[in-house]
């Protein structure tokens, strides 16, 4: 398919030099929500513990306690423990889950012409993308685990479940990509995300410190909120991902059929955009777009950033002649 066969190549899709403004951002591809998937499966195991299972059999079976903390055979508790919740405390898993809808989904509490009202707003899953959401939220939820047990090794008794740590990662997240988004503490006080953020790190850490007691597991949390901060900086920050592996598999026998091309020589001017020829120029721009789409402005290289503003310019001119 060659450049003018693409609908952003048309006058009324190029006409300025802004060629990724909000208006023409890719559509994301249907699908069911990864977080909605979390959530689903959460309830199931917590109804399915209750139901069919005496004596919390299966919660027993996925949460990490510590005669599994270098047991071989409860490895996977790592990840499951996230999964599983009290079933004696409704509350434990319906707050976890509510903030992952919240701030995973998007799903949030809305004032408007209407009154109030639940609505869709962004979210950290519309950011990373679903397999990348899922990669992150995964490896905080082991990644608490780990620290959970190597604090609680010489414990006598010891043990975590709960989505909390996950949950705190994405929240913290959120916090990053959207610092002065304005949202109502306990739907009274309204506040920056910025400060939620650190809010809630402080109680975290004065629960870790044993200021606040109850049975919480605070270090979970603590690393959860590390997790997050980490991960911005070093991989949405740099224009990396967590599952970059998989895109650059898939993209490498593409790769290898393109060395395979006659050498061609195009002469060009800087002004003429980027120096490449015209299919692989379009293949560049549509990988940009699609990445563009699942991760933001914010998560382009300065390179990314640049071949577009190129290809804006491209595109205007071509549109003036």
């Amino acid at each position: 398919m060659g450049l003018s066969d693409r609908d952003y190549t048309h006058s009324d899709y190029a006409d300025d030099d802004d060629l990724y403004s909000k208006r023409r951002r890719p559509r994301r591809k249907n699908g069911r929500s990864i977080v909605l998937i979390l959530i689903a499966v959460n309830f199931a195991l917590w109804l399915a513990n209750g139901l069919l299972f005496e004596n919390n059999a299966l919660t027993n079976l996925l949460l990490l306690q510590k005669e599994y903390f270098a047991n071989p055979t409860g490895w996977y508790r790592y990840l499951t423990y996230g999964f599983v919740h009290d079933y004696g405390n409704i509350w434990h898993i319906v707050f976890n889950m509510f903030g992952l809808l919240m701030f995973g989904y998007g799903m949030m509490l809305g004032i408007g012409p209407g009154g109030f009202g639940f609505v869709r707003g962004e979210n950290v899953e519309g950011r990373l993308g679903k397999l990348e959401f899922f990669a992150f939220y995964c490896l905080t939820i082991i990644l608490g685990g780990v620290a959970f047990a190597l604090m609680n090794f010489n414990a006598e008794h010891a043990g975590v479940l709960g989505a909390s740590g996950g949950v705190c990662g994405v929240i913290i997240l959120y916090a990053w990509l959207y610092p002065r988004k304005t949202l109502l503490l306990y739907g009274i006080l309204p506040l920056p995300m910025w400060a939620i953020g650190v809010l809630i790190v402080v109680v975290d850490a004065m629960g870790a410190s044993g200021n606040l007691g109850g049975q919480i597991a605070y270090s979970v949390h603590l690393v959860g909120a590390a997790c997050g901060t980490a991960y911005y900086f070093l991989f949405i920050r740099q224009g990396l991902k967590l599952t970059g592996w998989m895109e650059t598999a898939s993209v490498a026998p593409a790769k290898r059929e393109r060395s395979q091309r006659k050498f061609q020589v195009h002469i060009h001017t800087p002004d003429e955009g980027p120096s490449v020829p015209e299919d692989e120029f379009g293949r560049r721009l549509d990988d940009i777009l699609k990445r563009y789409g699942e991760v933001g402005e914010s998560g382009l290289t300065d390179e990314e950033r640049e071949f577009l503003k190129q290809a804006s310019k491209k595109f205007a001119e071509k549109h003036r002649k």
